[in-house]
């Protein structure tokens, strides 16, 4: 089976599931729990990768607490109390990289488990929960990539970021740009909720955030000399490289839904 027909068979595989599960609000935090804690041993080789320690288990369990204190706010104390715990627990260990331990579990929260656990919150924020909504917003995510793509190969031949990821080119920014606009304005006529203004306001974001998290991950791969965070996806890599868009944008959908919307309306 050739590369191409992998990422197909993967691509549509993944998308169905993830369309699926965003039905449910069971069914997507459990899938997206499982994505944060596989993507959590992909970030360990990551930082491995660079000669640093990575303290796994624990970066899994706090991880695992702020998820469910996002979904709860009631625990939050138990939260804290582990972080205290954690903290604490440094002053026993045999070790000299205290910092580096620390701040791997804080980059595994704050850039995994954190931004996952806001999709239901998302899915939520008119007081129901509104699959359809994360239906459109993964559509503009899965579009922008897509566009983006397709408007570079036609299009490109000025280097966005050469020294992170010389594929992309400023013709397939502004083509995604256009053409997830576009689609944006599709779904507001198609049944998704919200008005067109806002479908194509959050596609233009869609557009410059979900850049900045692909950016952001051939980054980390880049300084730890890889080409894939792991081979779980066949024909995508691994699970990082799968959801480094999604990692970006649903923190920026959150903020706009929660904090920007409110003072325009």
């Amino acid at each position: 089976m050739n590369n191409l027909t992998q990422r197909i068979l993967t691509g549509t595989v993944y998308t169905a599931l993830m369309l699926f599960a965003v039905t449910k609000p069971l069914y997507i935090g459990l899938l997206l729990l499982i994505v944060a804690v596989t993507g959590t041993f992909e970030l360990k080789k990551l930082v491995e990768k660079q000669g640093l320690h990575f303290d796994l288990y624990p970066t899994i369990g706090l991880g695992i607490l702020s998820y469910a204190s996002i979904l709860y706010p009631k625990i939050n104390g138990l939260f804290y109390f582990a972080i205290f715990v954690y903290f604490i627990s440094q002053l026993y260990r045999p070790t000299k990289n205290a910092l580096q331990l620390l701040g791997g579990s804080l980059i595994g929260i704050v850039y995994i488990y954190i931004p996952l656990s806001l999709l239901i919150p998302i899915g939520l924020q008119s007081g129901n929960y509104e699959y359809k909504t994360l239906f459109g917003l993964l559509i503009l995510i899965w579009s922008s990539d897509s566009w983006a793509y397709v408007s570079g190969r036609i299009f490109g031949k000025r280097k966005l970021f050469e020294r992170l990821s010389p594929n992309k080119t400023w013709e397939g920014l502004w083509g995604s740009v256009i053409l997830t606009s576009a689609t944006g304005y599709i779904l507001s006529l198609t049944g998704f909720g919200l008005s067109s203004l806002v479908w194509i306001v959050l596609g233009v974001t869609t557009v410059f955030v979900a850049t900045a998290g692909d950016l952001f991950q051939s980054l980390l791969k880049r300084t730890s000399n890889i080409k894939d965070t792991g081979n779980i996806l066949p024909g995508h890599g691994g699970i990082l490289d799968r959801f480094d868009s999604i990692l970006f944008c649903l923190p920026a959908y959150y903020i706009y839904f929660y904090h920007i919307n409110p003072i325009l309306n």
